[in-house]
């Protein structure tokens, strides 16, 4: 996808995930997400932090906490703690905002939010509300490598990956099967996917990713 192409899938999502988000209760923003440790609201707390914090502040904070991760975790809940209307209100203020980070330029803040649309939904029994092409750009991302943040290049060597629900395939050896977004979760740990994907590199990838 072109760059432009890109933004608008990123900005497509994040206006489907507020469509499911504004229907939620309270019961379900406080409910466990499929990110470890996030609940709901931290989880759509961390997808307003990329867009709401500059990308040179973020960086430098996460700097100065020695780990990116454990920053964008701290962040995440702080802004997670805020009333589910304003920070609904915030997502929704400045989900138009089409953002390129540094070196992994704009495919990143997509592939976030595809991923971590799923990752609300889907605990919560929610149909996916995904964006095809932005599905098909995170699976050629996250299955292609070099995935930077995302997927350690080594999980999916010597793996070849087809979606049965789209025509999308990528890798070579043991095939994994299963739909687009089954695939997508379980390379980016997500082990609640597993039990969705056939193949005999199924098992090889349950086990790289423990």
């Amino acid at each position: 996808m072109e760059k432009a192409a890109l933004f608008d899938a990123a900005v497509s999502q994040r206006q489907r995930l507020i469509g499911v988000l504004d229907g939620l209760t309270d019961k379900q923003w406080n409910a466990e997400s499929l990110c470890e440790k996030w609940r709901v609201r931290d989880v759509v707390g961390h997808l307003v932090t990329i867009l709401d914090i500059p990308a040179g502040r973020f960086l430098w904070r996460s700097f100065r906490a020695r780990s990116y991760d454990d920053y964008a975790a701290v962040v995440a809940c702080e802004y997670g703690s805020q009333d589910p209307g304003q920070l609904l209100a915030t997502y929704l203020q400045l989900a138009e905002k089409r953002i390129a980070p540094p070196i992994v330029g704009p495919i990143a803040p997509l592939t976030d939010v595809v991923i971590h649309t799923r990752d609300i939904e889907r605990p919560l029994g929610i149909p996916a509300t995904l964006h095809p092409e932005g599905l098909h750009a995170a699976l050629d991302y996250c299955c292609g490598g070099r995935a930077f943040g995302f997927v350690p290049g080594k999980r999916t060597k010597g793996l070849r990956f087809e979606a049965t629900d789209m025509n999308w395939s990528a890798g070579d050896g043991a095939l994994v099967s299963g739909t687009a977004e089954a695939i997508l979760l379980a390379v980016t740990n997500r082990p609640a996917a597993l039990g969705d994907l056939g193949g005999e590199g199924a098992e090889m990838l349950a086990n790289r990713i423990g």
